[in-house]
């Protein structure tokens, strides 16, 4: 560890990097990971002004307020599926770097605005993870005493024995390096900052005014101006500088603590050089740490930092005490020298400004604390001790948990309310996970969709670290993450499958299922669907269980509006309007048809779904279904066991949707096919028109013997198909004693399509007996109405028992039925069964 004429534990130019053994912080060029990350990403600017946040309230106003944010929900899943914990630091630092270059998209005035700061924040969020995590997993000494092994020791070597054996102290000192990258990064990043011209001339308008006298060419002499120009000339005479270089002064004081906010210290030092007060830079480096090396000649030391520290602290307080001294100086020397009231306003009311400043302060009254304990060990500490009591004597500082930093930053922020960013650093700096967590149920229902992206991750990272305390919780976020991505999705716009499914997989089981499903139900696109089984396959998803959860979905949804079905028996008249509706309900048993071994399945799901289109009374999606069914499984007779309860229902369904198309064709062309008879001609008509005329009707007769002998081969086609069903070998819809059903569904299931089996035979038979009753009572054939007749043994059969399934209301129809045919062949002579009467 160095501790160097910068006091480099307190700037940003040293980052921590974890050897085999030890954590040291290195030099800016030397450094491993923190400073390359964070000084890449980091994130505040100050457009010469202290406060950082007025950079944001000044660029909203601006118009263009770019992209930021825009593929980062993919960068994110490119990171974050390629982790492991083992490369959880990588991870972090990549997930920070996805939000930077993301940022970057945006033009530099418009990258801390109030529509992209959020941004900012969030590459913030994750920089921290990164240095606490890199900080935890370091090893350090574990006592002070293992580090001191010399008698006396400069006060560097001395602090850096005390960062290195001191947690608490190091945490602070990491949460300081933190902020200063970051807001290195804004200053970068927004490229706004005014520069301070550098003329070496001290109060050049001042020394023109002073040159030119009372000459000529200065009538108008300010007697109010210094007339010496030596750094303490106005306090000492009382008077003023030239207003321009009041000015001046004010942005280089404020340029100074913009640098030094940001870490930069020697860049701090360098400004006032070059703008000709190198008076302020001496003033600067007062607070360095004594400290000794080998000369570059043989027994000669080189010794930089100050070994009279205290009392260049003590008079620097009279600076930062000075109401009358530049705020910005008098902030600057304050955060030096530890006097936080001095530092307070110029970081107006900001966050991270106000959390700097204490946490600077905080370090520095540890490290006094702790070179006054050891001052004896202290080498070559020529402080005398009425110096270190009058000193302790005007500078106390109280020592402060972080927890009550945090709670007199709150105090100090003018009634503003911590982001939700903010309230996650603060949480992870505290090691609150469990707070992170409860706070999260709080947020998941008001949060926008970029947030609740980040605590997915957030989950994630934290699971890879092993500090995940609730499970139940982050299972939550992860959920809600899933369907923000579910529902932000566009049919017809390309989708990324392996994103959704990846993010799936990471919660519980159960829910798993339930939400590929909702993903399945909005991806409608064959080759769509292929590439969400396939991802989801890889992902260790149950595609199939989610396949006929959707599916389940859409018959349900293939439902509303028609309310449940009547238990009387009688079938609903309503008709399916929504063509798109019911594709969308038929192609998604595609599912299954992209899975191995799901045949089974399939036949069951498309048979609930035929039964649920006959029940609404739309026969043509039914019919529609069953042929679909066909072309989805390829050969599927032949792929499942004969026995199948699922195949034995198939066929009967289809066989029923058959028949009802074969009379549905029967009776359009019964009905409109028949040829029109031509009108009788007028009694004075010629000869030709009464030729033309016995052509027409003879021409009509051919057409309607055409259409009688059409008619009766589509009623004899028709009649079969219809009596198949009345006939079906063990009864139709009717399970055979070894028939084997699917596994995959639950006892309520099979006790649900029992039930809805029952209702359609008492639904359906009776409406086909009757439809047989209308083609042999549609025309005048004898032979067509004894056949009507037999219909009753049919019916009344013990062997089928088909009677059972009629209600009262259909058994007098079929009885007007068979009365009307019997009458028919009383009035053609033959007795009431069709017989031939005995004279």
């Amino acid at each position: 560890m160095s501790y160097d004429n910068s006091y480099q534990l307190h700037s940003t130019h040293q980052s921590p990097r974890q050897s085999k053994r030890s954590r040291y912080l290195l030099g800016k060029d030397e450094s491993l990971n923190i400073s390359a990350i964070l000084n890449e990403t980091t994130t505040f600017k100050t457009l010469n002004d202290t406060s950082l946040r007025q950079v944001l309230d000044e660029s909203s106003v601006l118009i263009n307020t770019g992209n930021a944010g825009d593929g980062l929900s993919e960068a994110f899943f490119e990171i974050i599926q390629s982790s492991r914990p083992s490369t959880v630091l990588d991870t972090i630092a990549r997930l920070a770097q996805a939000c930077c270059d993301s940022l970057e998209l945006v033009e530099p005035w418009n990258r801390y605005n109030a529509q992209n700061y959020w941004l900012a924040e969030e590459a913030n969020t994750w920089k921290l993870i990164f240095s606490l995590f890199a900080d935890s997993i370091s090893e350090h000494p574990k006592t002070l005493e293992s580090q001191i092994l010399e008698p006396t020791l400069s006060q560097q070597r001395l602090v850096n024995a005390y960062f290195e054996t001191e947690s608490e102290l190091r945490l602070l000192q990491v949460l300081v390096t933190w902020l200063e990258v970051t807001a290195t990064y804004q200053e970068g990043a927004t490229q706004t900052a005014a520069p301070v011209i550098g003329n070496n001339i001290h109060w050049g308008n001042t020394l023109h005014q002073l040159l030119i006298g009372s000459s000529l060419f200065n009538k108008e002499k300010n007697n109010s101006m210094i007339t010496c120009m030596d750094p303490d000339a106005p306090r000492r005479q009382n008077k003023t500088i030239h207003s321009d270089d009041k000015k001046d002064d004010d942005d280089l004081c404020k340029r100074i603590f913009t640098e030094v906010r940001c870490g930069k210290f020697q860049e701090a030092v360098s400004l006032c050089i070059s703008a000709g007060q190198a008076w302020r830079g001496a003033v600067l480096q007062g607070w360095k740490l004594l400290h000794y090396e080998p000369g570059d000649v043989d027994g000669t030391l080189e010794v930089t930092g100050n070994s009279s520290r205290d009392l260049w602290k003590w008079c620097a307080l009279g600076i930062a005490n000075n109401v009358s001294e530049n705020t910005h100086f008098r902030a600057t020397v304050g955060i030096l020298c530890g006097h936080l009231p001095s530092a307070l306003p110029a970081c107006q009311g900001n966050w991270e400004d106000l959390l700097w400043a204490h946490l600077r302060v905080q370090i520095e009254a540890r490290v006094d604390k702790f070179l006054h304990e050891h001052h004896a060990t202290a080498e070559a500490n020529t402080t005398p001790s009425d110096i270190l009591d009058l000193l302790q004597s005007e500078l106390q500082i109280d020592e402060l948990s972080l927890q009550q930093i945090f709670n007199s930053v709150k105090s100090l922020m003018d009634g503003k309310r911590e982001s939700n960013y903010q309230m996650c650093q603060r949480n992870l700096m505290l090691g609150h996970i469990r707070a992170i967590m409860q706070d999260c149920l709080e947020w998941l229902d008001s949060a926008e969709e970029r947030f609740v992206r980040f605590l997915a991750h957030l989950i994630l990272v934290l699971r890879q670290m092993g500090k995940d305390p609730q499970h139940d919780i982050g299972d939550k976020i992860l959920e809600k993450y899933v369907i923000q991505i579910i529902e932000g999705l566009v049919e017809g716009t390309s989708i990324c499958p392996e994103l959704i499914a990846y993010y799936t997989s990471t919660v519980p089981v159960e829910r798993q299922i339930a939400l590929y499903a909702e993903l399945m139900d909005r991806v409608q696109k064959s080759e769509n669907r292929l590439e969400v089984v396939r991802a989801g396959t890889r992902a260790g998803i149950d595609v199939a269980a989610s396949a006929r959860v959707a599916i389940k979905k859409a018959i349900t949804d293939i439902q509303q509006g028609y309310g449940n079905i009547d238990l009387t028996f009688t079938q609903t008249t309503a008709v399916e309007k929504d063509k798109t509706l019911v594709t969308k309900v038929i192609s998604s048993l595609e599912w299954l048809s992209f899975m191995s071994n799901q045949i089974e399945e399939g036949l069951w799901l498309s048979n609930a779904m035929v039964r649920t289109f006959i029940f609404i009374g739309n026969t043509n999606a039914a019919l529609l279904c069953v042929n679909s069914v066909s072309k989805m499984f390829d050969d599927f007779t032949n792929k499942v066991p004969k026995n199948s309860s699922e195949l034995r229902e198939h066929i009967c369904l289809k066989s029923y949707l058959e028949a009802i198309e074969a009379f549905a064709t029967w009776y359009r062309h019964f009905i409109s096919g028949q040829p029109k008879d031509i009108e009788p001609l007028a009694p004075d008509a010629s000869f030709s028109d009464k030729v033309h005329h016995e052509q027409r009707c003879a021409h009509i007769e051919q057409q309607k013997a055409r259409w009688q002998n059409a008619i009766l081969h589509q009623s004899r086609q028709t009649k079969q198909l219809l009596y198949n069903i009345l006939l079906f070998p063990g009864g139709w819809l009717q399970d055979e004693n070894d028939s084997i059903s699917s596994h995959k569904f639950t006892n309520e299931e099979k006790e649900e399509r029992n039930k809805q089996l029952d209702t359609l035979r008492r639904l359906c038979l009776p409406e086909v007996a009757l439809l047989i009753f209308k083609i042999l009572q549609s025309s005048d054939d004898i032979d067509n109405h004894k056949e009507a007749l037999k219909m009753s043994n049919l019916i009344a059969s013990e062997n089928r028992g088909l009677y059972q399934v009629f209600t009262k209301s259909k058994l007098l129809e079929v009885l007007d039925r068979i009365k009307e045919s019997s009458l028919f062949l009383v009035e053609k002579g033959k007795d009431i069964l069709g017989y031939e009467l005995d004279e």
